[in-house]
């Protein structure tokens, strides 16, 4: 259950794509949602994926799949450095920096604008998204495109044909680990 959530949304951070995507895994056997995320960063942080509980209620946990090295280059930007400190996170470690994202998350009891720049969102569309409240984007996919549409048509296009790739891959039988690419960064 956990992989086919993983591939179904996770699929274009897995093939190197994004720099992060989320999940809902509904834990309907009250397994031990740490216990599997260290399982997997065990497993696959040596190809430069890596899993986070970014939230966890009684029946289910949000994770965040992601990639450091490009999360890292991503917060390299003045523009989402100086956007990230308005919520008030310290880049200069991403372990602290995700742990905010993660009090982000109980603080408003839902989700925090900002985790677009963890998702890789461009940064047009995160502000667009918060300025507009969600309204007068010019395409809704993936996310809300704000500007540069043509761009990011062909990006959500990229990622669909991936996720469509890897989940038939992965009805096929092919392994998760034969899945995941390994950070090319």
């Amino acid at each position: 259950m956990f992989q086919s959530k993983l591939i179904k949304f996770c699929s274009p951070t897995l093939a190197g794509i994004k720099s992060g995507n989320l999940f809902k895994f509904k834990n309907k056997y009250n397994a031990s949602i740490d216990g599997i995320v260290n399982a997997y960063n065990e497993t696959y942080n040596r190809k430069g994926v890596f899993f986070f509980n970014i939230l966890e209620r009684k029946d289910y946990a949000l994770i965040y799949v992601y990639r450091p090295d490009y999360l890292i280059r991503n917060f390299n930007s003045i523009e989402i450095i100086n956007f990230l400190k308005l919520y008030d996170y310290k880049l200069d470690n991403l372990d602290i920096t995700l742990k905010h994202l993660k009090y982000r998350f109980e603080l408003l009891g839902t989700t925090p604008h900002e985790v677009g720049v963890f998702l890789g969102y461009p940064i047009c569309d995160v502000k667009g998204f918060i300025y507009n409240k969600g309204k007068n984007y010019k395409y809704c996919g993936c996310w809300k495109i704000y500007d540069n549409l043509e761009n990011t048509l062909n990006y959500f296009d990229k990622c669909r044909q991936c996720t469509k790739l890897y989940c038939r891959l992965f009805d096929l039988g092919f392994p998760l680990d034969k899945l995941i690419k390994k950070n090319k960064l």
